[in-house]
């Protein structure tokens, strides 16, 4: 079951002179029962997901284009392809621009669009877009994300995180499963990963707040910092290419280090006492029992140094919503 619940149109001008904007507003709701999954594919704009505690999925497509009038819009939104549709529980959402782009003065796409989408907090996410922010709120579910320019922020996730950006940020706040995340430029910043992490950038910072789990870094260029949440429940395998990496951990955490800098920097442990290695001294590589030994901890700084450091115990980490 399907409702439309608006579909209108305003022309405003904006306050830079002789500049004037026309806006075309689009939605539709769905009724949707339990397993609700929503795709949404878009050649371009910014898109925004918002979790309720309903059992709908509502659409707002926001169409801005720069014309002096209606009629001089007309031609740049007769190009778009827009299809919202559902199959059971999902809801597709496609967006095409008809028009190849040619050379031009003006603005590509000549029509900016921002996707606002409320979903049942129990939902799947499949989200694309070329260029544009990205923005998924908590969720209770699998969220893949994927654009070529703009950043991804996804919320405290129940489920699994799957991002993609070629020139954007990534942060996650918490996630129950797996976050699989990949920037070629862009930061990487994770908060909670209990359910493990697979992370990977070339040329972009590393930041992780509390990893666990199957925790794998690979970065290239990529400076990297990383707190492990205690205790230590799997091995963890940081690499990173080009750049140094911190690991903290907490003073008391049980674990096998296996460490190793490049030839011209050193490792260094402090406040941890690993056996049989004095705090603070530096060496090229360590290979050391904390406190007896436990899952291994393997990190690699090809072109850095790689710096352990013993912390207080964190609080108990609250569980994602």
């Amino acid at each position: 079951m399907r409702h439309l619940f608006f579909f209108g149109m305003c022309a405003a001008a904006c306050a830079a002179a002789e500049t004037t904007s026309v806006q075309h507003k689009v939605g539709k709701k769905f009724t949707v029962p339990a397993g609700a999954a929503l795709t949404l594919d878009t050649f371009a704009g910014a898109i925004n997901v918002t979790e309720s505690d309903g059992n709908a999925i509502e659409v707002t497509l926001t169409e801005e284009c720069a014309a002096k009038d209606e009629a001089a819009a007309a031609p740049k939104f007769a190009n778009l392809e827009v299809a919202m549709t559902q199959q059971d529980a999902r809801v597709g959402v496609t967006v095409k621009y008809a028009q190849k782009m040619n050379f031009t003065w003006e603005e590509w796409p000549p029509v900016r669009l921002t996707f606002d989408v409320k979903v049942p907090r129990q939902c799947d996410a499949d989200l694309r877009t070329f260029n544009g922010d990205v923005t998924v709120g908590k969720l209770k579910g699998k969220v893949n994300v994927k654009n070529d320019v703009g950043t991804v922020f996804v919320g405290a996730t129940d489920g699994t995180v799957t991002a993609r950006s070629r020139l954007g940020d990534i942060d996650v706040t918490a996630c129950t499963g797996l976050i699989d995340a990949y920037s070629a430029a862009g930061m990487l910043q994770i908060g909670r990963a209990p359910g493990g992490a697979h992370l990977a950038s070339d040329g972009g910072l590393i930041d992780v707040q509390a990893a666990g789990g199957d925790f794998k870094v690979s970065g290239n260029g990529s400076e990297v910092q990383v707190r492990f949440a205690n205790p230590l429940t799997h091995s963890a395998d940081v690499e990173t290419s080009g750049g140094s990496i911190t690991a903290i951990l907490d003073a008391t955490t049980a674990a096998t280090l296996d460490a190793e800098s490049s030839p011209l920097s050193t490792v260094t442990a402090r406040g941890l006492k690993p056996a049989g290695v004095p705090d603070g001294v530096s060496r090229a590589t360590l290979q050391a029992k904390l406190n007896g030994g436990g899952p291994a901890v393997v990190l690699r700084a090809g072109g850095g140094h790689v710096l352990l450091r013993g912390v207080e115990p964190m609080p108990a980490a609250e569980p994602a919503p």
